[in-house]
């Protein structure tokens, strides 16, 4: 069983629950539309108070969780989120009254179960930690997975799977955010921000985008797009950085033409339109004012700057930065810069031979101008992913390795050793996958 609930800020210390009387408080209850699978209780108090909730499998309840207050302290709500839908939840929640009496109202919340088109996992050992991905099959979910292998908040997207490959928190915890080519809105690429809670999704269109994006401070998102140019008789798809602003402006901070112009083109993959295929970015990042960016074909990591679009170093394949110890990666997925490093999903070694991929990471000296391996996971080399990947770290130390098109996901110790496996059916993979830290909504 795993459950999280968020507790947003509240005034003081939570009231004692031992003494309020059963029914006496009105408080109103939602479910969201979407999945119904997140109960929002809220209510108003006569004096300055906290949002108390308990909440357990049966009326002995077993958890207290603090919510959301207004500022003067008298409108409450409380998200319930991440419960499985195996069992029946007990809630209660507690105000106090001018008199200085305590008074609550109480219910049972049955999340249902997933449609059956969204796979439950098979899983192998213990976790109390959720996973976010994009679920990718016949149908295309945003999904939340428990421990236990249950989704646990979904939403179905109409969308094909070689356009939908990452789903991410928002910043606030408040909404999942994916990026995808939707039929309902038209052929442009957007982002939608999807409250966890329900309500009306916020669409941001990102013409051109591609594989990844991520949240700016602003509001806004850095996107990674196609920047096709014509190059001698041909034309070529490259890759640029590009931040979408939530007032409809855009600014093109960086593009792998920059860089050089592409050579090899009759080794170059033809795409459908015709169009010859260059870098194929396919990961994006940000960290302390740089961005990383993965290119799968190049088998490099390029460091640009985020403000000025500055290429501030190149790893891999023919980079200016040197490998000093272990061997490199390429081709490869989702560059996640760390403190000292990065993290990088190798979809297959370069020394050939046998395919198998893998959870890198390297230390990183940009002074000194090298990089080495500092550890690897590679199941055996029993999984070989040919699309997609991740690794990154839980807040809780280990990291989660998602296995991508080989639908499976692990979580490793921080001696990097296996703890919990969980694999989707035959015929199912994973987008780019992440570890719920906060989860929550408001009303």
């Amino acid at each position: 069983m795993t459950f999280l609930l968020l507790a947003l800020a509240c005034q003081s210390a939570p009231l004692s629950l031992s003494e309020a009387e059963s029914e006496a408080l009105e408080v109103e209850t939602r479910v969201d539309e979407d999945s119904e699978t997140v109960l929002t209780v809220t209510w108003t108090t006569e004096t300055t108070s906290d949002a108390v909730l308990e909440y357990g499998t049966d009326d002995r309840y077993g958890a207290v969780v603090e919510g959301w207050s207004s500022d003067d302290g008298l409108e409450h709500a409380v998200v319930l989120a991440g419960l499985s839908a195996d069992l029946e939840w007990h809630w209660r929640a507690v105000a106090q009254t001018e008199d200085g009496e305590l008074v609550s109202a109480d219910g049972v919340f049955q999340p249902p179960s997933p449609p059956n088109d969204l796979p439950r996992l098979q899983v192998a050992g213990n976790s109390d930690q959720l996973v976010l991905s994009p679920v990718i099959g016949g149908e295309s979910f945003a999904a939340i997975y428990n421990g236990a292998g249950e989704p646990v908040w979904w939403r179905k997207l109409s969308t094909s799977p070689v356009t939908f490959t990452q789903a991410r928190m928002s910043h606030d915890g408040k909404a999942v955010i994916v990026m995808a080519t939707l039929p309902e809105l038209g052929e442009s690429m957007a982002i939608v921000r999807m409250p966890v809670a329900g309500g009306a999704p916020v669409i941001t269109y990102t013409p051109n985008g591609h594989h990844d994006f991520v949240e700016l401070p602003t509001g806004g998102y850095a996107v990674l797009v196609k920047d096709v140019r014509p190059f001698g008789s041909d034309t070529v798809e490259g890759d640029a950085i590009v931040e979408f602003e939530l007032d409809g402006t855009s600014r093109t901070v960086w593009s792998t033409w920059d860089a050089g112009d592409p050579d090899h083109l009759d080794a170059m993959a033809t795409l459908v339109s015709g169009d010859k295929e260059w870098t194929h970015d396919n990961s994006l990042a940000l960290l302390d004012g740089n961005y990383w960016v993965s290119s799968h074909r190049l088998c490099t990591v390029s460091i640009v700057h985020a403000q000025t679009g500055a290429l501030v170093a190149e790893l891999g394949s023919g980079g200016d930065v040197a490998l000093t110890g272990g061997d490199g990666f390429g081709p490869q997925h989702a560059a996640l810069p760390v403190e000292g490093g990065f993290l990088v999903f190798n979809n297959r070694p370069t020394n050939g031979g046998e395919m198998w991929s893998e959870a890198v990471q390297y230390d990183v000296d940009l002074r000194a101008g090298t990089y080495a391996r500092a550890w690897s996971y590679d199941a055996d080399r029993s999984v070989t992913t040919r699309m997609l990947g991740n690794v990154e770290p839980l807040p809780q130390g280990g990291h989660l390795v998602s296995w991508g098109s080989a639908g499976r996901l692990t979580i490793l110790n921080e001696a990097h050793e296996p703890t919990w496996e969980a694999s989707a059916p035959l015929g199912h993979g994973f987008g780019y996958s992440h570890a719920v830290r906060d989860f929550s909504g408001e009303p």
